[in-house]
């Protein structure tokens, strides 16, 4: 996917995207968005970027559908990248107040469904899956996870988005490493799934082979 001359790349999605943002001075904040920010401009200098943010800590699917309109399509976005669904998983494991809000499948299927509907004037849209980074297939998180990922496939297939399968980008790294030598808590990618997070779309953009 070759960038145009000029882009407005803007990245949905929950903590793993906001990276710390609202401390950060470019409101980039400190992960994969301002990795890929930086290169871009470094790589790519022929081009110009404004790359967007749009990233909230603590999201689940319907919190980020809920400001689609004003923290994504506002921007009018050349590139849309989202990446949402670890909160939809998580919050069937971490909280145990009943009130609290739990995406279900379905759920979660037309939040996305509503958001790539919001989206179709959108150039491109690329979804980006939810991961994990627990190697054991056999973990409860890890099995819901891949589920949750399977819905955003078939939402991306049938729309036609392509899908960066970013589970398996991690999946490599722990054939060598532990999850937890990312991050303690298994779900934030923090600098080094940063890296590896950033160069995958930097591989979709085409900026590198």
């Amino acid at each position: 996917m070759k960038l145009e001359r000029e882009n407005v790349i803007v990245f949905a999605g929950d903590s793993t995207t906001n990276a710390g943002k609202s401390t950060a001075t470019n409101g980039l904040g400190d992960g994969y968005v301002k990795m890929v920010n930086n290169a871009l401009n470094a790589f790519c200098p022929q081009n110009l970027y404004t790359i967007v943010n749009a990233g909230v800590d603590g999201d689940q699917s319907s919190d980020l559908l809920s400001r689609w309109d004003s923290d994504v399509i506002a921007y009018h976005p050349t590139v849309i990248f989202c990446m949402i669904g670890i909160n939809d998983v998580w919050r069937h494991f971490d909280c145990v107040d009943m009130t609290t809000k739990r995406n279900g499948l379905k759920e979660y299927e037309d939040n996305l469904e509503a958001m790539c509907e919001k989206s179709k004037g959108v150039p491109r849209f690329i979804f980006m899956l939810p991961f994990f980074m627990e190697s054991h297939q056999a973990d409860e998180m890890r099995i819901m996870t891949g589920q949750y990922a399977d819905v955003m496939r078939r939402v991306a297939k049938k729309h036609g988005y392509p899908v960066l399968d970013t589970q398996a980008v991690f999946d490599e790294y722990m054939m060598s490493r532990s999850g937890q030598t990312i991050c303690c808590d298994r779900v934030h990618p923090q600098q080094i799934g940063s890296a590896l997070l950033s160069r995958l779309i930097l591989k979709a953009l085409e900026v590198f082979d």
